[in-house]
C-alpha cells in the first residue's frame, strides 16, 4: 500500500502539467531495483488513483533502473552486485547511492 500516495502525487503532477483539455494516454515510470516498489502494485494503484480523471485508462510503461553507487572515499562509480555494498576499487563501506533506489515519473503523453 505504500505506493498509493506516491502514485497519487505523480498523477497530480501529470494532471497539472498537461493541457487542461488533454487526456493522458501514456505514463512512463522508472522503477529502481532497490526501491522496494513493484510495477504491478503501481499499476493497480494507478487504476484506483486515476479513476474519473483525465488519466483514466492511460497505458503504463515501466523502465527498470539498476542500482548504482559512488564511493564516498575514492569517488569510484559502480553497480553493486549481489555481494555486500562495498567499493569495488578501495573496499570502503561509505557509498552514495546514485540510481536505482526510487520510483520516478519519466514522462507522459497526451492526445493533444
Amino acid at each position: 500500500m505504500h505506493e498509493f500516495p506516491e502514485v497519487q502525487a505523480m498523477l497530480r503532477q501529470v494532471l497539472s502539467a498537461a493541457p487542461d483539455n488533454a487526456r493522458i494516454t501514456r505514463l512512463t515510470f522508472v522503477v529502481g531495483e532497490a526501491s522496494g516498489h513493484d510495477p504491478r502494485h503501481i499499476a493497480a494503484h494507478f487504476v484506483d488513483a486515476a479513476r474519473g480523471s483525465r488519466a483514466e485508462g492511460a497505458a503504463l510503461e515501466f523502465r527498470h533502473e539498476r542500482l548504482a553507487a559512488k564511493c564516498a572515499a575514492c569517488g569510484t562509480e559502480f553497480e553493486p552486485g549481489e555481494r555486500a555494498l562495498t567499493c569495488t576499487q578501495c573496499g570502503a563501506f561509505e557509498l552514495i547511492i546514485t540510481a536505482g533506489n526510487r520510483v520516478s515519473l519519466a514522462g507522459f503523453e497526451t492526445d493533444c
